[in-house]
């Protein structure tokens, strides 16, 4: 007598049975030995799943370091560049004010050079234009002595 394939299929909607179960059914140290393999599988999968939450706890913790270290090196630089600015600047303005004092000094110079040459003009001038002393001439004054 074989059962009919609607009663086999109510028999198996009615207790729902995965493979160990029909292993354990049948044979104990089967149901053992699978259920210690899936035991050591999921024991397997914690502690990847560990270490996997660590490592990237680690390359989190890496990352972040590298983020405060970055953003002190930016603030270093700001700074130095803020500095250098500052710097510039000042050099800048002394620049410029060494640029108003040649161009004074300049001018000066050029003003005591056009004096002096027109003192050695005005000495040459005199120089040649100067009437000459005369000489006495013993004649001149009829001495009868």
């Amino acid at each position: 007598m074989a059962a009919s394939p609607s009663s086999m299929v109510s028999a198996m909607t009615a207790s729902p049975s995965t493979g160990s179960d029909q292993a354990s059914g049948r044979d104990p140290q089967l149901a053992a030995v699978t259920a210690e393999r899936k035991r050591k599988r999921k024991e397997s999968n914690r502690l990847s799943a560990q270490r996997s939450r660590a490592r990237k706890q680690r390359q989190l913790d890496e990352l972040s370091a590298q983020v405060a270290a970055l953003r002190a090196r930016n603030g270093a630089m700001a700074a130095a560049a803020d500095d250098i600015q500052r710097r510039c600047a000042a050099v800048r303005t002394e620049n410029a004010l060494l640029e108003a004092m040649n161009l004074e000094l300049g001018m000066r110079l050029q003003s005591l050079t056009e004096m002096i040459q027109l003192m050695e003009e005005a000495a040459m001038y005199q120089q040649f234009h100067q009437p000459q002393p005369q000489l006495l001439d013993a004649n001149m004054y009829n001495y009868n002595c």
